[in-house]
């Protein structure tokens, strides 16, 4: 569909761009320097992927403490990179219950995630052995698109909509993509960052207009996954990509152990209100344990600790969704039919970076299709490209020291009741 055509849906398209130039032309708030407290929890942030996975390495070795503990990697074979690995360790006491941590299956997403498991694995790691629940860590299950600041891998795949649980879901049609492709999948170089936003936001909003003011499709069409258009948005490829096997590898032997239940969390970043924690439940969860979850963190509103379902508003269902597939490994390791278990419960620990408000989100969606169209199609110059890069990389990774301090402070409150009620 092409840009507004009829005066209302014009007027639309004027509006967003008045609101987009208010907002760019906005102050940048003056931050407060760090205290000593949150200089601490800053500090767990690494540097990239490299510096990343050196302070992992160097963490997970320090806790080593019996012969039932290890920390391995896995190569991740590509064209054209070499040295990329998923690191990962394991912390055996015997215990009755175990909790998984995983980051970096979106690349972009890879510092944040890395920085709550280098912080459990330093302050936390003890409490919780103590409290007999053993502990793996899954870090930068998508070393190349951490390497170069893409959230998909190598050939464009989002590995979140790769674990699928039915052969049958890669070939899953998504009308509302296919649709919305021309909305999604601008076909140029970039040019001026802020002109291509404006450009973005009245046609993202036109589309809204002539759609009855329906978001579904665009939401849907934009997020959910689709498996047609390998050099669009969401991407979830043809076949498993390695991270499949490799995370069956890692988790498969350990999950079919007789815990009495485990709890899986895998960390990303993006959605949901800025600096916000936001525990998204995947589509058939565990209805004991996510009672038992709302039970543990459910009461947390104030302290920026929320629970979503991908029906609540502003946030969305996904097909190939790791936390859906997690649970079913056991059933697969058996030869049964890929059931969920319910002693297993996976959920995504989503930190908000834009907010759900219209204007941000469309500032997210325009930042996303940006992005994408640089890496196929390129910049009119280098700066316009290096310019998409900080956008891009800003919305998955804010810089903001504020932002960072509150995300490790929920992580703090969030492992403290983990420990305690867990």
């Amino acid at each position: 569909m092409g840009p507004p055509s009829n005066p209302f849906r014009a007027r639309v398209a004027g509006w967003a761009t008045l609101l987009s130039v208010a907002l760019a032309a906005g102050c940048v708030p003056t931050t407060p320097p760090p205290t000593e407290s949150d200089a601490r929890l800053l500090a767990y942030f690494p540097a990239g992927y490299e510096n990343a996975r050196t302070r992992f390495r160097a963490a997970c070795m320090q806790a080593l403490a019996t012969p039932a503990d290890y920390c391995r990697s896995i190569a991740v074979s590509s064209p054209s990179e070499s040295d990329l690995t998923i690191d990962y360790g394991f912390f055996d006491r015997g215990g009755d219950r175990l909790l998984i941590l995983q980051s970096g299956i979106h690349g972009s997403e890879g510092e944040t995630g890395s920085a709550v498991e280098n912080f459990v694995l330093r302050e936390y790691l003890p409490k919780l052995l103590a409290k007999h629940i053993d502990v793996l860590f899954i870090h930068s299950l998508n070393p190349w698109g951490f390497r170069h600041d893409r959230r998909t891998d190598e050939f464009n795949v989002n590995l979140n909509r790769n674990f699928v649980t039915s052969p049958g879901d890669y070939r899953k049609d998504n009308p509302y993509y296919d649709q919305l492709r021309s909305l999604f999948e601008p076909m140029a170089a970039v040019g001026n960052t802020l002109l291509e936003a404006l450009r973005n936001h009245g046609r993202f909003l036109g589309e809204f207009s002539a759609l009855g003011f329906d978001g579904q499709p665009i939401t849907v069409g934009l997020n959910s996954g689709q498996y047609r258009h390998s050099n669009g948005l969401n991407y979830g490829g043809m076949a498993p990509a390695q991270q499949v096997s490799a995370l069956k590898d890692i988790l498969g032997p350990i999950v079919s152990r007789p815990y009495r239940k485990a709890l899986f969390l895998d960390f990303h970043t993006g959605l949901g209100n800025a600096g916000e924690l936001a525990i998204i439940k995947g589509i058939h969860p565990s209805e004991s344990m996510t009672r038992e979850l709302e039970t543990m963190l459910g009461g947390h509103e104030a302290d920026g600790i929320v629970i979503h379902s991908g029906s609540d508003q502003g946030f969305y269902p996904t097909i190939g969704d790791v936390i859906d597939f997690v649970p079913t490994l056991p059933a697969q390791r058996s030869g049964g039919p890929p059931n969920a278990s319910e002693n297993i419960l996976a959920v995504t620990m989503e930190y908000g970076t834009m907010g759900l408000d219209l204007l941000s989100q469309l500032r997210t969606a325009s930042r996303m299709v940006m992005e994408n169209q640089a890496h196929f199609f390129g910049c009119t110059s280098p700066e316009v490209c290096a310019a998409v890069r900080k956008d891009s990389h800003e919305l998955f990774s804010p810089s903001d020291p504020v932002w960072r301090t509150r995300v490790m402070r929920e992580a703090d409150l969030a492992f403290t009741v983990l420990v305690n009620q867990f």
